[in-house]
Order: structure tokens, then C-alpha cells, then sequence
């Protein structure tokens, strides 16, 4: 049997892990990891932060334990490990005594696989492309670039893509989701030195922030935000961040920051179309181990698809079908292999909410409703968290849909339903008979 990589053995073993857990437990924990290394019996696996390492550990371990044992053909364990961190070698004595090692900041948490290279240019995203190469070169007149666009086209991607660049250019980069910056300044105020927040952007030449909505409700962080975006913009420093709808459009950003952020460069970035959508899968096909046929690529093509990450999720789904079933790469077993995510078009908004309310013997008007009774509130989350999942609707059009709550609410009901999916069997089943009902009216 030829001897396979880490990465090789880790990329086979995330084929099969996305057929067994959810879709937002794959995207969130398990799509930006690696294989890094073999060590004897144990396989290392690189994650993005500590708190991914602990989560996987914790929640997953032994089903990612059994998936590679399977894989490799014998019992092996599976560590975490931190992209980019590292052990301080040993300092020489002196005198007998270690000296104190001099301050470092850490690297910040980049995917090292998100970069300028590995994204695929298509007219969709040509123009945000563009823009994020200018930042990294230090070559762009706008400041702050703001990248727009739903969940799954690549603005997270970008967003890596440029630290990397400034990185290698030796600029200091400061990387965050907008729930670390709420992490990080909450921990430094608990501890009674709020204060101290701001050194982590001491001698910052490029601040990177992903997902703005997350701070709109968050009074005491946003202005944090604003008086370190007005430190770093007044000192040149290049300032990039994210969000799925204009800053116009989320609500709870305050007016003096949308004006900052309205101030730079709002580039969007849109679902790619039939023809880019082939042209994504063949760039995102040259990463498989055996090629696929171009008339299976151009099959995933013609589905419905408003995300570069479906398009990835349906492209490894055929292939790992392929790979553990033993049949030839064909129209007609890609076709098996999606089921039953191969409905021609996804379930409407009111399809939707209809399936939900005969599920819980509801009315439109109480899902809508402002009462918080118990099981409504439950089947409001699982409509938004279907809503979500299944339409390429934003987080305040969801809102607005079912009695005009708003992102904040959506969000917060969508990541506990995708907890709950995960731990509790009651909730999973509930989805279950759902999602059943939905691909069964949505095809007839």
C-alpha cells in the first residue's frame, strides 16, 4: 500500500466526516484544518485557534479518531494543534540563570491555505478581488475596504489572502472575527484593565476584521471599535472588514461608524452564475486526488448554487461517494451521490414556513408574532435556522420575514438550533421530519 501524507490521509478523512455531521458543524470546526503530521500511532491535525482545538477535542475526537483508523487500517489517535503555533527553543544560560525571553506578539490565526493563489477569479468577484490585492500591496487610496457579500462567495477568504501578503511583506497584522474582538475586550474588562485591549494593536499596519454584523448589538465593543479604527486610520494603517449585507442595512451599527465605514471602499460580492460556477468547480477539482470528468462537473454546475462553499461541499460529496463505494466517477452516481440534496430548485421562504407550522400545529401569524411562549419561540428558531440553511436570504431579510425581528435575533437562534443539533436528539429529529417534509413538497 503506497505510504500516503498527513494531508492526503486528513483530506480523505474530511470527505467522509461532511457525510456524518451537519453542514455548520463541518464549516465551522472542521473545513479549515489540516494534516500536518504523522508522530508513531497519531495523526496531527492543524485548527485555526485554541478554541477550535479545544472544540473538536471535546466534541468530536472520537469520531474523528474512528474515521482515520478506518482510513489508515488500524487504531490511531488524532491531537489538535494550532496553526502557527510554536515551542520557544531553549535560550542559553547565563550566569546560571535562563534569561527572560523577550516579548512576542503571536501570529494571527490565517488559514494558510486562503491565499491570492488558491482563489478562483470569476467576474463575480473580480472587482473585490482587485481590491483586496491593492490593499495587501499597499497600493490601495481607500480606507477602510469593506468586502459584502453573502455567506460562502470568499470574503473571509480575501480577507486571510491579505494578511498573508502583508505578512510576508513584513507588516504587523491583526486578524480577528468580530466575536474574538468581543472576547478579547470582555476578558480585559472582567479583569479590570479594559485599557489593556488596545495594546494588541501597538505598531498594527493592517487590521483585519471578519463578520461586522456580530458587533451591532454590542454597545461597550463597537466603541472600542471606533476608537481603534480612528487610532489606526489616523497612523496609515489599513483597515479591511467583512459583512453579509451594507453597513447601511445592519441594524445597531451606530451612525458615526457606518460613516467611517461608508467613507472607504464597499466592494460586493455576488453568487456566481452557471457559467462561473463550472468554472469554480474545475479550479476547486484540481485539488482531488483523481480527476472528475468533465461532464459530472458540468452536471454539479447546472445545480442551483448561491455559494462558492456548496459548490466545494457538493464537488467532495461526489468524489468521496466515489472513492468509498468503488464506483466509477459518472452523471448518474453524482446524481445518487447528492441525494437528497438534489431537489432543482431550494424550498421558498413560504414553503418553509409553512412545513414548520403544520410540523407544530402553528399559524404563520404566531410564528410571526411577538409571544416568546416556549413552543413558539422553538419553532421560530427552526425557521430561521431552515431559512437560513436553505435559501440564500441575508440574516435581516430573515428577520424581516417573520414578524421583522432583528439580524442579531436570527443569528443567535441559528447558532443555538445548529448546537442543538448536535447534542440533542429531540431537536435533531424535529429537523429530521422537517427537512424530510421540505425535499418531499419541494419536488412535487
Amino acid at each position: 500500500m503506497p505510504v500516503r501524507s498527513p494531508q492526503a490521509i486528513w483530506e480523505t478523512a474530511l470527505g467522509q466526516l461532511e457525510l456524518q455531521v451537519t453542514r455548520p458543524n463541518y464549516e465551522t470546526w472542521l473545513r479549515n484544518t489540516i494534516g500536518v503530521r504523522l508522530e508513531a500511532d497519531e495523526l496531527i491535525v492543524g485548527v485555526p485557534s485554541d478554541f477550535a482545538s479545544e472544540w473538536l477535542r471535546s466534541r468530536l475526537s472520537g469520531l474523528v479518531g474512528r474515521t482515520v483508523s478506518q482510513l489508515i487500517g488500524h487504531t490511531i489517535g488524532v491531537s489538535f494543534e494550532v496553526l502557527g503555533a510554536a515551542v520557544p527553543p531553549a535560550s542559553p544560560e547565563t550566569n546560571g540563570e535562563r534569561p527572560a525571553p523577550a516579548p512576542e506578539r503571536a501570529p494571527p490565526n490565517l488559514d494558510p491555505r486562503l491565499t491570492f493563489a488558491s482563489f478562483t477569479v470569476v467576474k463575480s468577484n473580480r472587482f473585490a478581488c482587485r481590491a483586496a490585492a491593492r490593499v495587501a500591496a499597499a497600493s490601495s487610496a481607500y480606507n477602510p475596504l469593506v468586502l459584502v457579500g453573502p455567506p460562502g462567495l470568499g470574503k473571509t477568504h480575501l480577507l486571510h489572502a491579505i494578511g498573508h501578503e502583508c505578512l510576508a511583506a513584513g507588516k504587523r497584522v491583526v486578524a480577528l472575527t468580530s466575536e474574538a474582538f468581543v472576547n478579547e475586550y470582555g476578558s480585559a474588562a472582567r479583569q479590570g484593565h479594559p485599557h489593556t485591549f488596545r495594546d494588541l494593536f501597538q505598531g498594527c499596519d493592517v487590521f483585519l476584521l471578519d463578520d461586522l454584523s456580530f458587533l451591532a448589538t454590542r454597545a461597550a465593543s463597537q466603541e472600542q471599535f471606533f476608537h481603534i479604527f480612528n487610532i489606526l486610520q489616523s497612523v496609515g494603517a489599513a483597515l479591511v472588514v467583512t459583512c453579509e449585507t451594507h453597513p447601511e442595512s445592519i441594524s445597531g451599527l451606530s451612525s458615526r461608524l457606518r460613516s467611517r465605514l461608508q467613507g472607504g471602499l464597499i466592494t460586493e460580492l455576488h453568487p456566481p452564475s452557471p457559467a462561473e460556477r463550472l468554472e469554480l468547480l474545475r479550479a476547486l477539482a484540481e485539488g482531488l486526488s483523481q480527476p472528475l470528468p468533465d461532464a459530472v462537473l458540468r452536471f454539479i454546475a447546472d445545480r442551483p448554487s448561491t455559494s462558492v462553499r456548496d459548490l466545494a461541499g457538493a464537488l467532495h460529496r461526489v468524489a468521496a461517494y466515489s472513492d468509498f463505494s468503488d464506483r466509477p466517477l459518472s452523471i448518474e452516481n453524482a446524481a445518487h451521490a447528492l441525494h437528497p440534496f438534489a431537489a432543482d430548485e431550494e424550498p421558498s421562504a413560504q414553503l418553509i414556513l409553512d412545513t414548520v407550522c403544520r410540523h407544530f400545529h402553528l399559524s404563520v401569524d404566531q410564528l410571526k408574532s411577538p409571544s416568546r411562549a416556549r413552543e413558539i419561540t422553538f419553532a421560530r428558531h427552526i425557521a430561521m435556522y431552515l431559512l437560513r440553511n436553505h435559501s440564500p436570504r441575508a440574516l435581516a431579510d430573515i428577520g424581516q420575514l417573520l414578524g421583522g425581528r432583528d439580524h442579531s435575533t436570527v443569528l443567535t437562534a441559528y447558532r443555538r438550533i445548529t448546537r442543538e443539533r448536535a447534542s440533542l436528539p429531540q431537536t435533531r429529529e424535529h429537523l429530521s421530519q422537517i427537512e424530510a417534509a421540505l425535499r418531499r413538497d419541494n419536488v412535487a
